[in-house]
């Protein structure tokens, strides 16, 4: 399982050398990096990016992490109570979609001080003490947080569906009721308009959903070939003993994107179904 890893430090002398270090674990097999992006916060509490590693696909989540804390803490004035009495009084940034909890980036607010810089990085490690050693050496933490995806629009997905056939079932009674009855008022006709403008609304809304998980699913295969291929290329360059330990990284990203792709593709195709059905 991935993690995003972030390392503060006071200057940007010292966050090189923490780069350095994590590049040198990689190029021993103890840990794998997938992406890296070095960020300073300034003296306002906007944070600029020194550098951005991993190309493609490899360096997506890590990238968009990034961008997230730029869009988030830059809008924090400096001198702010914090994110962490922010997100009590609902002020809530989503960082689902690439499957982190918020309870991270509040840490990772807490150190990352006006005036410091962060290592930011997607990793894969069997053991932390090897990091949390290394980056000890250096006089900082690792905050950590692993990637597990809450797939929110799945619940969406359930939402909508559930809010389809309610509509679908009101109108068909509404009909039924009309045609026995022949009670075609102008208010029942206009009941059943509404009815169908809210059926097409939802279909839409369904629709965007649908087009939403053919994306992420896309996005994830991508992001799955690159990691592997990164983790092949890795182990190239290692020890046997080290080759098993990035083989045990290879086959768990397998199986992690299996269930993944399973529980994204069961909702595509209901989601599909529910659309269609009239």
């Amino acid at each position: 399982m991935s993690k995003f890893a972030a390392m503060v430090f006071r200057d940007e002398k010292s966050a090189y050398e923490g780069l350095h270090a994590l590049e040198k674990l990689h190029a021993e097999g103890t840990l794998s990096v997938y992406g890296t992006n070095i960020i300073r916060r300034g003296t306002d509490g906007r944070i600029s990016v020194l550098t951005r590693n991993g190309q493609g696909a490899l360096g997506n989540g890590v990238g968009a992490l990034v961008d997230g804390l730029i869009g988030l803490l830059s809008g924090l004035p400096t001198g702010t109570p914090g994110l962490a009495v922010l997100a009590g009084a609902g002020a809530v940034h989503d960082f689902g979609h690439i499957g982190v909890s918020w309870d991270f980036v509040i840490e990772v607010e807490l150190e990352l001080a006006p005036g410091k810089v962060a290592v930011i990085a997607e990793i894969s490690e069997e053991r932390v003490a090897p990091l949390d050693a290394r980056m000890g050496e250096l006089g900082v933490k690792v905050v950590r947080g692993t990637r597990q995806f809450e797939e929110d629009h799945l619940e969406s997905r359930a939402n909508a569906q559930a809010r389809l056939f309610e509509l679908r079932a009101e109108r068909a009674w509404r009909k039924e009721f009309r045609d026995r009855d022949r009670a075609g008022t102008p208010a029942e006709e206009a009941m059943q308009k509404a009815l169908t403008g809210q059926i097409e609304q939802t279909q839409q809304r369904l629709a965007s959903i649908a087009e939403s998980l053919d994306r992420e699913l896309d996005d994830a295969k991508q992001e799955l070939d690159a990691k592997l291929e990164a983790l092949r290329s890795q182990a190239s360059g290692v020890e046997p003993q080290m080759r098993k330990r990035i083989d045990r990284r290879v086959a768990c990203l397998c199986d992690e994107f299996r269930e993944r792709e399973q529980k994204l593709g069961r909702a595509r195709e209901l989601t599909r179904k529910a659309i269609q059905y009239s």
